[in-house]
Formats: structure tokens, C-alpha cells, sequence
């Protein structure tokens, strides 16, 4: 459901931090030349940017209504070139910068016509060419037109309105020479009426940003789900928009900013990022250029951070988010003890991993982000699956980098696993990045089991864990064991130990004794063929019985085992058991329905993981 966001979100907080940076900029002037702009309040400073999914950020006076002034000429061009066609409109409406102020009565003499519909006198005769029965019906598709880009209906500021009619000379005499020069036709009055009313509509800087976000989505509004305009136009009103949308301070902007916008005399900036989102910003003190001083700023600040330029590669927005996923509900491959499970069974909602897909750039991280941040309830532990990323671009890189600060400062670790090589080199060789080597893992798997050690360290040190050597009645295996048969299993076992590196257990090799690990911890391998790589199947933590189907049929090891760290284990030789098992049989029963208890509560969990991961 679309929504407005003023949570403290990543882009909230950037947004909020570039509406400080420049509200104490007192430079520029208000409009004067009409009387009724002069009242605007100098201080008023409202930005917000909307979302192709329909969310809207919003900081400042971002709902203070002011008028649309020549932001409506993007738009109004659009409804002429649906009305008319691209031909038609052509003819009597060129698309060339000018280089000259946009009240200037300068014309292109070769084509008989002005030069763009960005200027005064190429907006008075798009206006011109809306279709309609009567003055009202004109009007009121004018209006209808703005209610469609906006999502609401929109309303007249009738002292602006009268303020620009009996002031506007200026705009009076390009009509009437428009006229004289057959640019445009009769009733004259009643176009440059239209025009007086539609550059009076009132709108806030939430309306300018859900408007460009219009424009970013192909003519779809992103809140409604109303189509404004034909999509076949999309192009056109964008390529005046940088070409031509900010008066002759265009080509700067271009080169400076990159996106295609509009100013207005009132001080509203509309930008647009076509596939990803709309800005819309409101500050009344205006340039010689006649272009809101907060505005530009604004819009230079999010350009240079999120790298917004229209000329940086963007790809099409695409599904980012694969799935999310919790620690109790997918666990790493390590095998753990009793009172171990038992504590993630309780605390492993506080590990939350996201599995990350495709290009990300700043629409589809932005996306993640809020997510994120929807789902961190609890949350201590954020793990980013990043094995599926084909793309991080600067502007998803800076987004990113600017929520990892936030999380780290409200208590979340941040982990990266499983990072293509070449981006994770990437992202570590950049020192205004803030991690370090040490948030990133080479899998998955190590970052659930990082965060699953940190965990049961945690609850260790509170006393809601075991901790220290590992007994004989505390492992899986003798669960259920009298006294008696405690003891006799004691008496059929060989303590060993291991240096760090060393095989507990070779692939191929005869399967003859079962293990308990008591103290350190292992790791289960295979050598991949081919090259000289293992592949890590899994790990044994202490209280864990490993190689126990040799208790069934004996054959050979179908996988390494290796020593992590100083390990210590308790050997069981299957023929000691066999020999005792006549006299003892309970034992081995009880043995055995161990083992079957624990392979049955593997496979519930990899069943419960399977669900979670399809």
C-alpha cells in the first residue's frame, strides 16, 4: 500500500540532513514582479521524493502550498501532444534552448514559432492548443490533467491568478505578437487566461515529487495507479525538461545535476529520475535566474551523493530482494549440543538475513533498505546474502554505506556474505566506505554460524547456557542412559586428541568408530575434483556425536573431518559395542534410538529450512 515515510529511513535521514545543510542559505530574493509572490514566507523549505511503489519521503514544509507557476509547462506540453500530435505541436512549438530569460519576447524567425515550450511565450501557445468545447472545458482538463499527476484534486490561488492577470503585460504582448505572427490563433484572451489559471494552481512540494514520480513511471501515477498521460510522450516532456527546463541556466544543470526538471518563479524544483523516482523541493528565494537557491542546492547535494546523473549507467528497476529469512528458521550447517539448540530455538530472531539479487542501484536498494528496516524488530544480527548480486552501483554503495553507519549506531551488526570477489575488492579498496575486511564472510553458512556463536556467548554469559568441558551424560548420543549403562559406555571409550588441521576422520576410510566431540570444534569436507578447493558440508560442535552410521552399516567415510582447534573426543570402537551387546542389550538399543532421535530432528529442520529457501 503506498504510504508516506517520515520514519527515520536511510533516505529520511539523508534528506533531513541536506534540508539543514542548506536551510540556514539566506541568499536569493522572492519573486516581486508579481505582487502576490512577494508574500511568500522566505523561510519556508520543504523537500520530499517520491518512489515508483508509491512512497513518499517528506522533510521541511513539504505540504505548504505555494503555486505551480511554470512547472505546469512540462505537463500542459504533454496534454497539447495528446490533443494535437507530435507533428502539429511541432510546427508551432520548437524544442531549442535559448539561452535567453524565460519571459523574453524572442522568437525562432526561421520556423515562425518560439523556441521551446519551457519559455513563456512556447508555454502560452502549447496552452493554446488544449483542446476543449468551451474556456471551462478547457479549464477543467487543465485541472483534471494535474489531478491525475498529482492524485488529488488541485484547486486555484484566485488572488495569484488576478495578481498575474493585471500585471502580466509582458506575457500579454508575446500573445498578441504570437497572434500577429499566425503562431497561434484566436480567442487570444482566453488563452492567455488559461495560462494566467494554470500557472496559479496551488501544489506542495509532495504534489512536485508524486508528479515527477509520474514522469519517472511512464505517465503512471505510483500512488494512484491512474495513468496521466500517454507513455509515447514520456520522452518528450523529459528531453525539454533538460534541455530547456531551467531556463538559461539549463545547460549548467545538465552538466551539473544531470536529471531532467522545471523550475517555478514560486520556488518549486520538480526533478525526475526516469525508472527510479520524482523530487520535489520548495524554497521561495530565487537566483537572477529566476531558479529556487534551496532547490538547486538540493537537487546538486542528492545528485553528487547518490551519483543520481542521468548519464551514470542505470539499470531497469528490477526485483532485488530475493527472500528474507531468520536464524530460527535457517540455521548454519554447524551441529551443536542440546542446551546450544536450545538457545538459538529462543534467541535466533535476532539473526535476520536478506538474499540480495541482480543490479542494485539506488531505486532497488532503496527498496531493500526500507524493507530492512520494516522487518528489525529484535533484530541484533543483519546478514546480507550477497551471492546472486551482479551490480552495486555508487548510489546503491553510498545508500548502503549510509544505513550501515545507522544500524552500527543503534546496536546492529551488519554482515556481507558470500560477495562476488571483484565487488567485495571493490567495496573494501574504497576508504570513504565505513566497513572493514572483518564485516565480510566468504559464505552464508559462516555468517549464520558468526552470528549463532555470538548468540549462545551472550546467553553463556548471563547463565542461560552450558558452559566449559563437555561431560559424557551431556552428550546427544547418551541421552536417556542410566547410571549403570553410563558406565559402561565410559568403559568402551578412548579419549583422543587432535591438533588444529589434523583429519579425525579420512574420506574412504573403513567405518569402524563412532565420535564425540567433547572440547574444540571440526570441520565436515570434501575435496572438490578438479582443482585443489574443499567444499564445506557442515561443522561439529562440542556435545555432537559424528560418524555414528557406522552403528548401522559400517563402510567407508564419505567425507572428511578436520580438526578446527585443539579438539578432544571421546572414540567409540563399534566392535567393543558388539561384544557387549549380548549381555548389555539395552545399550545399544538406547544408542541407537540417540542417533535416530537426532538424524529425525535434521531432517525436520532441513525439511522446515526447505520451506523457507523455496
Amino acid at each position: 500500500m503506498p504510504h508516506s515515510q517520515t520514519s527515520e529511513s536511510a533516505i529520511h535521514r539523508r534528506l533531513a540532513e541536506i534540508h539543514r545543510r542548506h536551510l540556514s542559505n539566506t541568499s536569493g530574493q522572492v519573486a516581486t514582479y508579481i505582487p502576490e509572490l512577494a508574500k511568500a514566507d522566505p523561510n519556508a523549505f520543504g523537500i520530499a521524493m517520491a518512489t515508483l511503489d508509491g512512497t513518499v519521503y517528506e522533510v521541511g514544509d513539504s505540504r505548504q502550498p505555494f503555486t505551480i507557476q511554470s512547472i505546469s509547462k512540462p505537463f500542459v506540453y504533454g496534454l497539447a501532444l495528446e490533443d494535437r500530435g507530435q507533428e502539429h505541436v511541432l510546427k508551432r512549438v520548437g524544442v531549442e534552448p535559448t539561452g535567453e530569460a524565460f519571459n523574453s519576447i524572442v522568437f525562432d524567425e526561421r520556423g515562425n514559432r518560439p523556441f521551446n515550450p519551457m519559455v513563456n511565450a512556447g508555454a502560452i501557445a502549447t496552452t493554446a492548443m488544449v483542446a476543449g468545447d468551451s474556456h471551462q472545458h478547457r479549464l477543467n482538463r487543465i485541472l483534471d490533467l494535474f489531478q491525475r499527476f498529482a492524485g488529488e484534486p488541485l484547486t486555484i490561488d484566485e488572488a495569484v491568478y488576478r495578481s498575474e492577470k493585471s500585471t502580466g503585460h509582458r506575457n500579454r504582448a508575446i500573445t498578441y505578437l504570437e497572434l500577429n505572427s499566425n503562431m497561434i490563433e484566436e480567442p487570444v484572451e482566453e488563452h492567455l487566461d488559461l495560462y494566467f489559471r494554470q500557472c496559479s494552481i496551488l501544489v506542495t512540494a509532495r504534489h512536485l515529487a508524486i508528479m515527477a514520480a509520474t514522469l519517472a513511471n511512464n505517465g503512471v501515477n505510483p500512488v494512484t495507479g491512474e495513468r496521466a498521460l500517454e507513455p509515447r510522450y514520456m520522452r518528450n516532456l523529459l528531453s525539454v525538461m533538460c534541455s530547456c527546463g531551467m531556463y538559461d541556466f539549463s545547460g549548467e544543470w545538465i552538466y551539473r545535476v544531470g536529471l531532467p526538471a522545471k523550475s517555478g518563479v514560486a520556488g518549486g524544483i520538480v526533478a525526475v529520475l526516469p525508472g527510479q523516482f520524482g523530487i520535489g523541493v520548495f524554497s521561495p528565494p530565487l537566483d537572477v535566474q529566476g531558479n529556487s537557491v534551496r532547490g538547486i542546492g538540493v537537487c546538486e547535494d542528492l545528485s553528487t551523493h547518490f551519483s543520481l546523473h542521468l548519464f551514470d549507467k542505470n539499470m531497469p528497476l528490477s526485483v532485488a530482494l530475493r527472500r528474507s529469512y531468520r536464524c530460527n528458521q535457517v540455521r548454519s550447517k554447524r551441529m551443536r549440543r542440546p542446551s546450544h539448540q536450545a538457545i538459538l530455538d529462543q534467541a535466533g530472531s535476532k539473526v535476520q538475513v536478506h538474499v540480495l539479487q541482480g543490479d542494485l542501484f539506488f531505486a532497488s536498494m532503496e527498496r531493500v533498505i526500507r524493507h530492512m528496516a520494516s522487518e528489525l524488530t529484535d533484530v541484533k544480527y543483519l546478514v546480507l546474502d550477497g551471492r546472486h548480486i551482479s551490480r552495486l552501483d555508487a548510489s546503491a554503495q553510498s545508500l548502503l554505506a549510509d544505513d550501515f553507519q545507522h544500524l552500527g549506531e543503534a546496536g546492529v551488526k551488519l554482515l556481507f556474505a558470500g560477495l562476488p570477489h571483484l565487488l567485495r575488492v571493490e567495496l573494501l579498496l574504497d576508504t570513504k566506505l565505513p566497513w572493514s575486511m572483518h564485516d565480510f564472510v566468504d559464505s552464508i553458512d559462516e555468517a549464520l554460524e558468526w552470528c549463532e556463536d555470538r548468540l549462545i556467548e551472550q546467553a553463556e554469559r548471563a547463565g542461560d547456557g552450558d558452559a566449559g568441558l563437555i561431560t559424557l551424560s551431556e552428550m546427544d548420543i547418551a541421552a536417556h542412559l542410566d547410571a549403570e549403562e553410563l558406565d559402561l559406555l565410559s568403559s568402551l571409550l578412548v579419549r583422543r586428541s587432535f591438533a588444529p588441521g589434523e583429519t579425525i576422520i579420512r574420506e574412504g576410510a573403513a567405518a569402524d568408530e563412532v565420535f564425540m566431540l567433547i572440547a574444540g570444534s571440526a570441520t565436515i569436507s570434501v575435496q572438490v575434483p578438479g582443482n585443489n578447493r574443499r567444499r564445506r558440508l557442515g561443522a561439529v560442535g562440542e556435545g555432537v556425536t559424528f560418524g555414528e552410521l557406522a552403528l548401522f552399516e559400517g563402510g567407508t567415510r564419505s567425507a572428511d573431518v578436520i580438526a578446527d582447534v585443539p579438539t578432544e573426543c571421546f572414540v567409540l570402537p563399534v566392535a567393543a559395542l558388539h561384544d557387549v551387546a549380548p549381555e548389555k542389550p539395552n545399550l545399544l538399543v538406547k544408542l541407537l534410538r540417540n542417533v535416530g532421535r537426532t538424524l529425525s530432528r535434521r531432517l525436520r529442520q532441513a525439511n522446515a529450512e526447505i520451506r523457507t529457501l523455496d
